[in-house]
């Protein structure tokens, strides 16, 4: 049984605290905090019942230091954050001076992170008096943190995890229909789970990105080099091409070199050597048209390259469609909340996910490791 705040509120405690601080980094500096911020509410509710809060968190790279991110925390928390750098060399002041939120190193630093080592978990469980899960964003993935830590201390979800799972929940259990999804991105392998759950609950699905370049070339659509043209055409693959649900493009932005001007072309007339970088206006209003009538929506993946603003177009012109649409929208995956932070629009949503991974995982009916262990049994040290 999932144990929340309100069933166990905590005070007067050393807490640790799992976060999904993975969040990039450019130079010494976090390009995006979307996810730091997502935390804050979980972080202030345990300070607010007198708690001392140590966070735990990975960046993808085991080279790549959290001091940014404390930095960045201690800026938009509006309090000091200490930073450990070992959390296990015998010190045990993490709160000099009346600070009150330290943050541990990037796990990864430690090998028993990722081979989820028991030692490494009894360290941690060390460290504190009470675990509380709040990396919905790591939550499709195994770690000593994530997965054997909360066995061997009282242990929580915290406000943001809750919250990922409520709102998932209302699409998955009660969704408003008509239900539209709209998915992208680059690789069908992260994908095809919930695109094979929504053809069949879904009212439309809707597809762009190098997702939607193997389905058409399962209709024997040519893409010429695009990302997804050397992708394997399986027998699922085949199937959910033809499904009538399932709405792919019509015509596409392609640039044909490096210098060359960006041109959009009626998909069927690509050369051997184009790349599809984003999806066309023809599709744009198509897409737009379909979801028009929508009441919930999931959109996970950006329809082109969109971390180059010439191929950012589609996914920008679906995103304020959607913001001033009736729809429930929820939003998930990294490059898709990227690209409606830029453009100022992620607060118009009911919903954006800070999870990718996670938030696929979990639509598509599959259990996340994480959560799993929550819901286990203080296990015997």
């Amino acid at each position: 049984m999932l144990r929340s705040f309100s069933h166990a509120p905590l005070s007067r405690r050393r807490v640790l605290v799992r976060v999904d601080f993975n969040v990039p980094i450019v130079g010494q500096s976090v390009g995006d905090d979307f996810r730091i911020r997502a935390a804050l509410p979980t972080i202030r509710r345990l300070l607010g019942r007198g708690n001392r809060v140590i966070l735990l968190s990975h960046a993808s790279d085991p080279r790549q230091t959290l001091k940014p991110v404390a930095r960045r925390l201690t800026r938009i928390l509006g309090e000091p954050v200490a930073f450990i750098m070992n959390p296990f060399g015998g010190r045990k002041d993490f709160f000099p001076g009346g600070i009150r939120v330290a943050l541990v190193e990037n796990l990864r630093f430690w090998r028993g992170e990722e081979s989820c080592s028991r030692a490494f978990a009894r360290a941690l469980a060390r460290l504190g008096d009470a675990y509380v899960n709040d990396a919905f964003g790591a939550a499709h993935r195994k770690g000593a943190s994530l997965t054997i830590l909360p066995r061997l201390l009282p242990s929580l979800i915290g406000l943001l995890f809750e919250r990922e799972l409520r709102e998932l929940d209302r699409v998955l259990l009660r969704p408003r229909h008509p239900l539209v999804a709209v998915l992208g991105g680059a690789k069908i392998e992260t994908k095809l789970g919930i695109l094979r759950r929504f053809e069949r609950v879904a009212d439309r699905v809707l597809v762009g990105g190098a997702v939607a370049n193997v389905l058409l070339r399962a209709r024997g659509v040519s893409v010429g080099r695009s990302s997804g043209s050397a992708e394997p055409i399986t027998r699922e693959v085949r199937r959910l091409a033809q499904s009538p649900k399932i709405l792919l493009p019509r015509d596409a932005r392609i640039r044909r070199n490096r210098r060359g001007r960006v041109l959009i072309i009626p998909l069927g007339r690509l050369a051997p050597g184009d790349s599809v970088l984003d999806v066309g206006p023809r599709t744009v209003a198509e897409f737009r048209r379909a979801l028009a009538p929508a009441r919930t929506v999931v959109w996970n993946g950006p329809l082109g390259l969109a971390e180059e603003p010439a191929f950012a177009i589609a996914t920008l012109a679906i995103a304020r469609a959607l913001s001033r649409s009736r729809a429930e929208v929820v939003v998930g995956g990294g490059d898709t909340v990227a690209v409606l932070d830029r453009a100022g629009l992620a607060g118009t949503f009911r919903h954006v996910s800070t999870g990718g991974g996670a938030m696929l995982a979990y639509l598509a009916g599959e259990k996340l490791p994480a959560l799993e262990a929550l819901k286990k049994p203080k296990a015997k040290n």
